[in-house]
C-alpha cells in the first residue's frame, strides 16, 4: 500500500523524495503506537517497487525533452542572442523560468563537434559555450582566507589573489629552485648595493658638518640607541618566552654599523646582553631536541618551548663566538659563523682593538662565574684559561680573577675539575713557559678531604663478587633498590657526598700531576714556588705514594742552593706536614730538614719576614710542637737560643710572635730553665754558627738577648721581655694580660699585623698663641725698649 503524499506544487513533489516521506509516516506512526514491524522480504519488495517507478519517471521526461527542445529553439532569434549578451543577471532569469515551468533539466555532458561538419546556427553555439557571469568573475579574483569568529559570529574572510598566484609554476622542481636562488642572490646584491649607498650618503653628510654639529648629532644618535638597547633588555628580562624575537633585535645591534656610533653601540650592547643573559639563563642545561623527536606528535606548549629554547641557545652561540673573536683582537672574517648572523668586522686600529677586547674578556667571564652550569661551558673554559698567561697584566688578573671565584662557588667539584685539566694541559704544551699566576690559581681550592681508599676496580670487583653470591631474584630487587636510590638521590637539593668526594680525589691527583711534573722536568723554573707553596697547603692530601720521591726532590733542591728562603721553607713545612699525617706510619729521618730549617732562621731578618713570618711559625708547629717526643733536649734548646736571637732584627709583631712561641716552649720544656742561669755552667762552649743544632752545646749559653729586648721601640715588646725574664710566669705581678696569653703566635701575630702603630701621635701640634705686637708694647719690659728707641738720635736725618 503505497503512502499517501500532499503535494503543496509540483516542484515540491519532485523534490522531495518517496524514502523521506515514507520515513516520516513511520515515525508518526511509531509515536502513535500503530506501526506494525515489517518482515525483511516486504522490506526488500518495497525498494524494488520504488526504484522500477523512478525508472519510469526518468524514461517519461526523455520522451518529452526533445519536443520541448525544438519549440525553443524556434522560439529564439537573433535579438534574443543579443539579449541574452547584453543581460547581466541572465542567471536569475533562467532560475525563475525554471520555476515557473516546475522542471528541472538533467545536466548533460557536452559533445564535442567539429565547426567544419556542424550546421548548427549561432544561437546554438551561443548555447553550448560555458557562460561567464559578473559574479563569478569576481570570485575568481578573490581568495579565500581562514574565517574569524566575533561575538559568536563566523565572518567570512576574502582577499584578492596577488600576481604571483596567478602565474603558472614551473614543472620541473629543479628549475623552481634555480630560480629561487637567483632571485635570492639578487635581493642579496641589491641589499648590498643600497647599504653601500647608504654608508656613502652619510659619509659625505658627516664630512659637510663642523664639530658642534657633528657632536650633536651623534649624541642625538647615541641616545635613540640608548633607549633601544634599555627598552628590548626590559622586555626580555619581563618575558623572555614570548619577547624572544627581541633578544634577536638586540643580538642584531653587536653588529652596528653606524660610522658615528658603531664602536659605542656595540660596547653597550656587549654589557646589556651579558646582564640580559644573567638574569634569563636557566638553572640547567638545555638539549636540543632530534629530528625524530620533531616528527613525533607533542602539544602545541611543548612545540612553543622546544622553539624558544633553539632560538636561545642560538643567541647565546653567537654572543660568544662574537666575544672570542674580539677577545682575541681578530677580525671577524667573511663569510663566517658570525656574519651569517649580521655581524661584521669593523676596521679598527690595534690599540682599540685591545680595549674591546678587554671588555668581551669581562663578559665571558661573567658568564662562566654566574653561570658555569649552562651550555657550551666546555667552550668558556678554553677560552678563559689562555689568558691568565698572557703578556697584558689586565687581561691576565681578569682571567684568573675570574678563575679563583669559580673555584671558591663550585660545590658540586665538575666545573673545577675541566678548570685544572685544562690548566694542566697549557702547562705541560707549553712546556712550563708559563707564569707563576696560572698555578697560584690553585691555592684557592677549598677541599679538606678526599677518599684515600683503593681505586675503582676494587670497588667494582667487590660489588661483581657480591653479586655472584646472590640468587637471581635477590640480584633484581638489588638493581631495583639503586635505581630507587639514584633516582632519590636526584630529587635532593644537596649534592651527593660519594660523588662530592670522588670529584675531589680526581682534582687533588691533577693538581699533583701537574706539580710533579714541574719538580722533576723543570725545577729551575719560575713556577717552582708556587708549586712549593701548592705542595706545602695540599701536603696532608698527598698519596703515601709520591713521599719517597718527593722527600729525596726536596732534599736535592735545597743542597743545590738556587732556592731562595722562602722557597726552602716551604720545602720544610710540606715536608713535615706529611710527616705529621699520613707519613707518620712511614720511617723516615727528617734530621736534615731540622739542619737546613736551622741554618735558614738566621737569614730571615725584617726585610723578608712580612712574607715569611706565618711559614717559620707553621713550621715551628709542625717540626717542634707536634714532634714534641721525637725531638732531642739538645736541639730544642738550640731552636730556643736561635729564636731568642732572631727577635733581635725583627719588626714588632714577628718579634711578639716569636716570643709567643718561646713562651709555649719554656712551659713546655721544663729543662729550658738551664738557660735563664746564668751561674749554670755546661759542658763545652757555645757554637753558635755551627750548622747542626744537636753538636752547638747551646746549653752552656743563657738567653741574655732578652735584656737587650727591654730597649725595644714597641712598649708591647719591652712588656713581653719582661715576662720572659721572670720565666714566663702564669701569676703575680709580671703575667701577661689575658688578650695576649690566650691568643696562639699566628693569631697574634695576625691580630697585630694589621694595627696602626702610630695611632696615638695626632695628626697635628696644637698651634701656639702667637703675642700681639700691642700686648707686647703693653708691658713694662716693652714700655722702657721704646724709652731707649727714643733717646737714640736718628742719624739719616742728620
Amino acid at each position: 500500500m503505497k503512502p499517501k503524499v500532499k503535494s503543496k506544487t509540483k516542484t515540491s513533489s519532485v523534490k522531495v523524495s518517496l524514502a523521506k516521506l515514507a520515513n516520516k509516516r513511520n515515525t508518526r506512526l511509531a509515536k502513535q503506537g500503530k506501526l506494525h514491524k515489517v518482515s525483511k522480504k516486504e522490506k526488500k519488495r518495497q525498494i524494488a517497487q520504488e526504484k522500477n517507478e523512478k525508472k519510469q519517471q526518468l524514461a517519461s521526461s526523455k520522451e518529452s525533452q526533445p519536443e520541448h527542445a525544438e519549440s525553443e529553439e524556434e522560439s529564439f532569434s537573433d535579438e534574443d542572442v543579443d539579449c541574452f549578451q547584453n543581460f547581466s543577471n541572465a542567471r536569475s532569469f533562467l532560475q525563475t523560468r525554471i520555476e515557473e515551468e516546475g522542471e528541472i533539466p538533467k545536466r548533460k555532458k557536452q559533445k564535442v563537434v567539429d565547426d567544419e561538419d556542424s550546421d548548427v546556427d549561432e544561437g546554438e553555439k551561443y548555447e553550448r559555450q560555458p557562460r561567464s557571469f559578473a559574479a563569478d568573475v569576481a570570485e575568481q579574483k578573490m581568495k579565500m582566507m581562514l574565517p574569524i569568529i566575533a561575538k559568536g559570529k563566523v565572518i567570512k574572510r576574502m582577499v584578492e589573489k596577488d600576481a604571483a598566484d596567478e602565474v603558472e609554476k614551473p614543472v620541473s622542481q629543479m628549475s623552481e629552485k634555480a630560480d629561487v636562488k637567483e632571485h635570492d642572490s639578487d635581493d642579496e646584491e641589491e641589499v648590498a648595493l643600497d647599504k653601500k649607498a647608504e654608508r656613502e650618503k652619510e659619509k659625505q653628510l658627516l664630512a659637510s658638518m663642523s664639530a658642534a654639529q657633528l657632536y650633536a648629532y651623534r649624541k642625538k644618535k647615541l641616545e635613540e640607541k640608548k633607549e633601544k638597547i634599555a627598552s628590548l633588555s626590559h622586555a626580555v628580562i619581563a618575558d623572555p618566552q614570548t619577547n624572544i624575537k627581541k633578544l634577536k633585535e638586540l643580538r642584531l645591534m653587536l653588529g652596528e654599523t653606524d660610522l658615528c656610533v658603531s664602536l659605542t653601540v656595540r660596547k653597550y650592547a656587549m654589557i646589556s646582553i651579558a646582564e640580559v643573559f644573567k638574569d634569563i639563563v636557566p638553572g640547567y642545561r638545555l638539549r636540543i631536541p632530534t629530528e625524530k623527536e620533531r616528527s613525533q606528535k607533542v602539544k602545541k606548549e611543548t612545540k612553543s618551548l622546544w622553539d624558544y629554547e633553539t632560538s636561545f641557545l642560538l643567541s647565546y652561540r653567537v654572543y660568544l663566538e662574537f666575544l672570542e673573536t674580539l677577545a682575541k683582537a681578530k677580525p671577524i672574517p667573511e663569510k663566517s659563523f658570525l656574519t651569517k648572523h649580521g655581524i661584521h668586522d669593523l676596521q679598527l686600529p690595534h690599540k682599540t682593538r685591545v680595549e674591546l677586547g678587554h671588555l668581551a674578556l669581562k663578559c665571558l667571564c661573567e658568564m662562566l662565574v654566574h653561570h658555569p652550569h649552562f651550555n657550551y661551558r666546555n667552550n668558556l673554559i678554553a677560552t678563559i684559561v689562555p689568558f691568565c698567561n698572557h703578556k697584558d697584566s689586565q687581561f691576565s688578573e681578569t682571567a684568573c680573577n675570574s678563575i679563583k671565584s669559580v673555584f671558591q662557588q663550585d660545590k658540586s667539584g665538575e666545573v673545577t675539575l675541566e678548570i685544572v685539566k685544562t690548566i694542566g694541559r697549557m702547562v705541560k704544551k707549553l712546556e712550563f713557559n708559563v707564569q707563576p699566576q696560572v698555578l697560584e690559581t690553585f691555592l684557592v681550592l677549598k677541599i679538606k678531604e678526599i677518599d684515600l681508599s683503593s681505586g675503582e676496580t676494587f670497588k667494582k670487583m667487590k660489588r661483581t663478587e657480591k653479586m655472584l653470591k646472590l640468587s637471581r631474584r635477590e640480584r633484581k630487587r638489588l638493581k631495583l633498590k639503586e635505581k630507587l636510590d639514584k633516582e632519590l638521590l636526584e630529587t635532593k637539593a644537596s649534592y651527593d657526598k660519594k660523588q662530592k668526594l670522588k670529584l675531589h680525589t680526581e682534582i687533588i691527583q691533577a693538581v699533583f700531576e701537574t706539580y710533579v711534573r714541574v719538580i722533576k722536568l723543570a725545577c729551575d723554573s719560575a713556577l717552582l714556588p708556587a708549586v712549593l707553596e701548592g705542595l706545602a697547603r695540599f701536603a696532608h692530601l698527598i698519596n703515601i705514594e709520591y713521599f719517597d720521591s718527593l722527600f729525596d726532590a726536596f732534599n736535592c733542591l735545597i743542597e743545590s742552593g738556587l732556592l731562595t728562603n722562602r722557597e726552602m721553607l716551604h720545602c720544610m713545612q710540606t715536608a713535615f706536614t706529611i710527616l705529621s699525617g699520613q707519613g707518620s706510619v712511614i720511617n723516615i729521618d727528617p734530621t736534615n730538614f731540622y739542619k737546613h730549617f736551622y741554618c735558614t732562621l738566621l737569614s730571615v731578618h725584617a726585610a723578608s719576614s712580612d712574607q715569611t713570618a706565618t711559614i717559620v711559625l707553621d713550621c715551628l708547629d709542625s717540626m717542634i710542637s707536634k714532634r714534641r717526643r721525637q725531638v732531642s733536649q739538645q736541639r730544642i734548646l738550640a731552636f730556643i737560643k736561635r729564636l731568642s736571637t732572631m727577635c733581635l732584627y725583627q719588626i714588632s709583631e714577628t718579634a711578639l710572635a716569636l716570643l709567643a712561641v718561646l713562651r709555649q716552649f719554656v712551659h713546655t720544656y721544663k729543662y729550658s730553665d738551664i738557660l735563664f742561669d746564668t751561674e749554670a755552667q755546661g759542658s763545652g762552649l757555645y757554637l753558635p754558627f755551627l750548622e747542626d743544632p744537636e753538636h752547638c752545646c747551646a746549653n752552656s749559653t743563657s738567653l741574655w738577648d732578652f735584656h737587650l729586648l727591654l730597649h725595644h721601640y714597641d712598649p708591647e715588646v719591652q712588656r713581653y721581655a719582661k715576662h720572659m725574664i721572670k720565666m714566663a710566669p702564669l701569676s703575680g705581678e709580671h703575667q701577661l694580660s689575658q688578650e695576649l696569653s690566650r691568643k696562639s703566635p699566628k693569631e697574634l701575630y695576625e691580630m697585630l699585623q694589621g694595627r696602626d702603630f702610630f695611632h696615638k701621635v695626632p695628626e697635628k701640634c696644637p698651634k701656639k698663641r702667637k703675642v700681639r705686637s700691642t700686648d707686647f708694647l703693653d708691658t713694662e719690659f716693652g714700655k722702657h725698649l721704646e724709652n731707649i728707641c727714643d733717646s737714640v738720635p736718628d742719624l739719616a736725618g742728620e
